[in-house]
């Protein structure tokens, strides 16, 4: 397998948790932990935190800040295919804690070399923040960004781009939490 980076957007402003979703707990251990472990645990060694929170430096990861603040996860890919020095970019936000080495290494086996994005699909969503990203793409994220043009989804569709629908074993494992509700879910 060719070597291949991993980068976990963390910037967000988690407006609707309330407080930085990657800090928040599970099983004692922050959300952003429990990612970098599976990341680790599918061999990945080159793993860096897209963040301004240096709080996250307890992990002995490199972290760096978006190119351009505060443009959602548009900036935050930008600034990692920036970043990167290998062809190949796993982009994962901080909110799915419950990601296992063995979906990691399920998406790297699945990348689709013909196109630059090789996107996840949960039930009938796509989810592009759990994805293999080309280095390639940097320039059309450059465009949007230029353009004020800031829906990740919109971004996707105009890259070449397979989506690959996650097995029904792990759809529980890949959930999202944006919310409190959420959160008080998973912790149940």
């Amino acid at each position: 397998m060719a070597t291949i980076s991993a980068y976990i957007i963390a910037g967000g402003k988690s407006s609707r948790m309330g407080s930085d979703k990657g800090m928040l707990l599970l099983n004692e251990t922050v959300f952003i932990a429990h990612i970098v472990k599976a990341l680790q645990e599918a061999t990945i060694q080159n793993i860096t935190i897209v963040s301004t929170n240096s709080d996250y430096d307890f992990l002995n990861c490199n972290r760096i800040e978006d190119i351009y603040p505060d443009k959602g996860p548009v900036g935050g890919i930008f600034t990692a295919l920036s970043h990167s020095q290998t062809e190949q970019n796993i982009i994962l936000s901080v909110d799915v804690p419950l990601i296992s080495a063995e979906i990691i290494t399920w998406l790297i086996n699945n990348i689709d070399n013909e196109k630059l994005i090789t996107q996840v699909k949960i039930a009938d969503k796509t989810s592009p923040l759990i994805a293999v990203y080309n280095r390639k793409a940097v320039t059309v994220f450059e465009e949007h960004l230029k353009r004020e043009q800031l829906r990740l989804r919109m971004v996707v569709e105009a890259i070449p781009h397979k989506t690959i629908e996650v097995p029904d074993k792990w759809c529980a494992l890949l959930q999202n939490i944006n919310t409190k509700e959420d959160y008080q879910n998973l912790i149940k």
